[in-house]
């Protein structure tokens, strides 16, 4: 007997009814979940390529960029890590509260925030301090606002500020050299970035390295100057000084090793610190030295007396008549004047007393020829091999273009254009017994390039003339109490590049020398460009006082013993009997 089915009410009617349309949307939903997962399987959306992206991220690896030591291994430039603070005006909560709020906290003018995120619209990084002190990182990095952030980067400086400056150059924003030794080794300071792949979480944790995506960094080398920062900061301390005294516009020291060329110390004045290029000007960045062409004036007489006493045009002792009155006319009719009248004075007493007339008289016993190939010979007109950028070459006209007027002009160091490290390389040859040496900057393996140009002899013959410059002629203000200094004064007009001819009034003061004159160590010069003339003009004035002041304390730095008897100088006489 079967059982009878049991009336369906209307609560299990409704039940079936319930269970049906929540099955048909169950079932709508897969479909929706499956056909979206066939259409991202198919043509998934470019967000959702973006942050499925972000599960692989290329990061870099930073490199530090060399160093610059000097030769005794003293930091010059170096990279270090540096921070910047920076805005992101699109995560910023409360714009009007901003600036005050991070000013207040930051010690920051809210005014100038203000400024620089309205002049700064629609960009979504902003510095609102590119240099920040150490407690103004910390403050901004516990600060809890949206939009504030610190970036950190590999930042350059120069821990002895404005020593050397024109020598070490600097950097740009993006590392590279743009001047000085950071320009001209560029290539070996330089370094290069790493960069890997790595695979992170959703929260950007990183979780491996892909090690077929690994490039390590590297760091630039470091270059090791021949500078000295001792005799640097001696040389730009005297220089200033000199300058300020004498209410110049500018003014160039060189220090040089005679015998390996290395420049101990290259100073200018004004100074430039490139840890500041901002409140510099082009010129006061200008490596001078090399870049600028002057007249050398009586500096030059040295190095022509030499050349044309070693060509046997004058013998020392040989008796010129330089004039009762002080004036002079050429068979050709030019007329040139000494400062003083020298009447008759022997070929020695003219480089002595520095006289116009004595060094154009001998100078035109020789060929036109033979001048020239001297002063070429000597390195004027050619680049020096120093390797600074925009080294000029100076100007000494092909010989064909010279006359009577150059033979006249040339032994006075007019008519020739040179640049102080020039002039420094070619005095050197009366230091080093006769060799033109390369100036060098850095010291490396690379062999001292040098070419005889004179003979020993005659180097240190040449030298005890210029003893007597000190202790009896021209530079008698270098003389030094402890220390033999050879060297020759010059004071030159400044050329008139807009109207020609030369300023009545303004001029090129400087003195060069070497010491100890028996066994030089050093050869220093000084140029100060338009000194004012009331209060003094002359190269023995102006700038002996300040070169002998870097040989003694140079010297006396480098541990070379002072002279207890001055007096026992060699007689140039017979110094000069050497020579035949």
């Amino acid at each position: 007997m079967s059982t009878p089915t049991p009336p369906v009410t209307a609560t299990a009617a409704r039940a079936g009814w319930v269970a049906t349309v929540l099955l048909g949307f169950v079932s709508l939903g897969f479909v929706a979940v499956f056909g979206r997962v066939a259409q991202l399987t198919m043509n998934p959306d470019g967000l959702i390529i973006e942050r499925m992206a972000l599960q692989h991220r290329e990061r870099s690896l930073d490199a530090g960029r060399g160093g610059l030591v000097d030769r005794r291994g003293r930091p010059l430039a170096i990279t270090h890590t540096g921070y910047r603070i920076f805005v992101d005006p699109y995560l910023i909560d409360d714009p009007l509260m901003f600036a005050p709020t991070v000013g207040g906290k930051l010690g920051l003018d809210p005014v100038a925030i203000d400024r620089m995120l309205s002049e700064r619209e629609g960009s979504r990084y902003i510095v609102i301090d590119p240099d920040p002190p150490a407690y103004r990182v910390r403050s901004a990095r516990e600060l809890d606002i949206n939009g504030l952030a610190v970036e950190t980067y590999l930042k350059r400086t120069y821990p002895l500020a404005s020593l050397g400056g024109q020598v070490i150059g600097f950097v740009g924003v993006d590392g590279d050299g743009l001047e000085g030794i950071e320009r001209l080794f560029d290539d070996q300071l330089d370094s290069r970035q790493g960069h890997f792949r790595a695979t992170v979480d959703a929260r950007r944790r990183q979780l491996w390295v892909e090690p077929n995506a690994f490039e390590p960094q590297s760091d630039g080398q470091t270059v090791r100057l021949a500078m000295d920062s001792t005799i640097q900061a001696i040389a730009e301390r005297q220089l200033v000084e000199a300058v300020e005294r004498y209410h110049a516009g500018s003014g160039q020291m060189i220090v040089m090793d005679p015998w390996s060329g290395d420049l101990l110390a290259v100073a200018h004045a004004p100074l430039f610190d490139p840890n500041h290029v901002r409140q510099s000007t082009e010129e006061q960045r200008r490596l001078r030295v090399v870049t600028d062409i002057f007249e050398p004036g009586s500096i030059l007489k040295p190095l022509i007396w030499a050349s044309l006493t070693d060509a046997g045009a004058a013998s020392p002792y040989e008796v010129i008549d330089c004039e009762d009155d002080g004036v002079y006319r050429s068979p050709r009719g030019r007329v040139l004047r000494d400062d003083k009248p020298h009447g008759s004075i022997t070929w020695e007493q003219v480089l002595i007393t520095s006289s116009n007339i004595g060094m154009a008289i001998v100078a035109q016993r020789v060929p036109i020829r033979d001048l020239h190939d001297a002063v070429t010979r000597l390195g004027f007109g050619q680049a020096t091999g120093s390797g600074f950028p925009r080294e000029a070459v100076g100007i000494v006209r092909p010989r064909h273009r010279w006359n009577h007027y150059s033979q006249t002009s040339i032994p006075m160091g007019h008519e020739i254009g040179v640049t102080g490290l020039q002039m420094v390389r070619a005095f050197a040859t009366l230091a080093n017994d006769g060799l033109l040496v390369r100036p060098r900057l850095v010291l490396d393996d690379t062999p001292v390039e040098q070419r005889r140009v004179l003979t020993p002899e005659m180097s240190r013959y040449v030298r005890t003339v210029l003893d007597r410059v000190v202790t009896e002629g021209t530079g008698r203000h270098a003389r030094s109490d402890l220390y033999r200094i050879f060297g020759k004064t010059g004071t030159a007009q400044l050329p008139n590049l807009e109207q020609g001819g030369y300023y009545e009034h303004r001029y090129v003061s400087s003195f060069i020398a070497g010491a100890p004159t028996e066994n030089p160590r050093l050869i220093v010069a000084c140029f100060i460009h338009d000194p004012d003339r009331s209060i003094g003009h002359y190269g023995g004035t102006v700038a002996a006082p300040a070169v002998r002041n870097v040989i003694e304390q140079s010297l006396a730095y480098l541990g070379v013993p002072p002279r207890t008897n001055l007096r026992g100088s060699d007689d140039p006489r017979r110094v000069a009997g050497n020579l035949h």
